[in-house]
């Protein structure tokens, strides 16, 4: 973005992770913490030029995933042929994603290390009065009122000044909170949330193989979903919902023991595998004539690959959703985490923030173009309605899918089984699915 390459950015964060300069060795360990990005997301990052140095790192492209139920009535395949794409998404390294993203900004800033301040924010005071109202702000300095005020003091006089945990001042037109769910910007800020916490907690590990995954796998069971995601070579990574008290439990046990549990929740564990059926014959049938039949519609249910090995640490952490009353104010916008969180289970929380991320750039980049305050509130408006729906929209497929999944009962279970059997036979729903999942779409459903 051109219009946008003059701009000063001042980057306020103490994580360590920001002094990696070069590429991360894709012969290592893979971390536990992983992503999976979207073709969207893609896009995004080689719009901006930082896709390049992930593909010089550790990832893992895939094509297919499965979907299934441990009540054993249905299963859905999805393909990236059904929508003519190479690939569904990319699982990368959460260290890999940032270090690129680095690597990408010391490509367009020689002095990227005075762009990075490691320290932390203590305070945010604000120009003049938000829409959130002045609960928990600074007072703007005496000194913007003096009558004899200096043209430096009068230019500051209309930026957000922060002050920082080392004593450092910073001013600028526009402030960006991007720094995770507890957000110390937003609270600073006095942004109010609302939301709630799931009865969940979600472990995440990596684990090794015998031969290379090339697919993504999900399970659904009684307690919450099990994926296993490819991340190169023969290694996987978990994530497991379950509730706390079992996420305990599953954390202190012995490796090996942690890995017949692994590999009982991906067989047959609470309930037999999918097998098909008179109806699953049916349906096809049925729903043969209905556009073209996608290409995984034909594909039969298939095991996936045993957990031979633990390779990292286990992490557990609490699951919750979370959304943000107001993504800006005059001269402050949230993006991402900071603004919304949304349960695991289809991995779209980071790729909701990227989408942020782009969609934010895109209005600066318009309000550049025309010589708006890029900390202006009417402008800032404009990336909140952008996004607002569609992050709301994907909060509550995610949040009803959470419930869905949350009780076992006998008719219910049979109205999961239809929608499995929907989704795997009936093409155009299963394309809206793979396309909305993918970014290209507002609706999972026909439009």
């Amino acid at each position: 973005m051109p219009l946008t390459k003059h701009l000063r950015v001042a980057i306020i964060d103490s994580n360590p992770a920001l002094k990696s300069r070069g590429y991360l060795k894709k012969d290592g360990v893979p971390d536990s913490r992983v992503s999976t990005v979207t073709p969207a997301t893609i896009s995004f990052f080689r719009d901006i030029g930082a896709w390049e140095h992930i593909l010089q790192q550790r990832h893992a492209f895939f094509g297919k995933m499965q979907v299934w139920d441990y009540t054993g009535l249905g299963y859905t395949r999805y393909n990236a042929r059904d929508v003519c794409k190479e690939y569904l998404g990319c699982v990368v390294e959460n260290k890999v994603l940032c270090n690129s993203l680095l690597l990408r900004l010391q490509e367009q800033k020689e002095d990227i290390e005075k762009m990075i301040y490691p320290t932390r924010l203590v305070s945010l005071a604000f120009p003049s009065k938000s829409r959130q109202g002045t609960a928990g702000l600074k007072s703007p300095s005496t000194e913007a009122n003096s009558s004899n005020r200096t043209s430096e003091a009068l230019r500051r006089s209309n930026l957000v000044k922060l002050d920082l945990s080392n004593g450092q001042t910073l001013y600028s037109k526009l402030v960006i909170g991007a720094d995770g769910s507890k957000s110390n910007v937003r609270q600073t800020a006095g942004i109010k949330t609302s939301g709630w916490s799931y009865p969940q907690s979600a472990i995440i590990c990596t684990v090794e193989h015998i031969a290379e995954n090339d697919c993504a796998w999900q399970r659904f069971l009684p307690s919450g979903p099990i994926a296993l995601l490819p991340i190169g070579g023969n290694f996987s990574n978990i994530v497991w919902t379950m509730s706390p008290e079992e996420a305990s439990r599953h954390k202190s046990t012995s490796p090996e023991e942690f890995l017949k549990s692994v590999n009982h929740a991906l067989d047959f564990g609470y309930g037999p595998h999918p097998n098909s059926s008179s109806l699953d014959r049916y349906m096809e049938r049925l729903f043969s004539g209905i556009g073209d039949t996608a290409a995984s519609t034909k594909e039969c249910f298939e095991m996936p690959p045993k957990a031979i090995g633990l390779i990292s640490d286990r992490m557990a952490f609490p699951l919750s959703l979370m959304h943000s009353h107001g993504y800006v104010s005059k001269g402050l916008a949230l993006v991402g985490d900071a603004a919304h969180t949304v349960h695991p289970l289809a991995g779209q929380g980071v790729n909701l923030g990227f989408g942020d991320a782009a969609a934010l750039a895109n209005v600066i980049s318009e309000g550049v173009s025309v010589g708006a305050d890029i900390g202006d509130l009417s402008l800032l408006s404009r990336y909140e309605k952008d996004r607002k729906a569609a992050n709301v929209a994907m909060a509550a497929v995610l949040d009803g899918f959470q419930k869905m999944y949350s009780v076992d009962f006998g008719p219910l279970n049979v109205l999961r089984a239809a929608a499995f059997h929907g989704a795997q036979f009936i093409s155009p729903l299963k394309r809206n699915i793979i396309s909305y999942a993918m970014g290209d779409r507002k609706s999972p459903l026909f439009s």
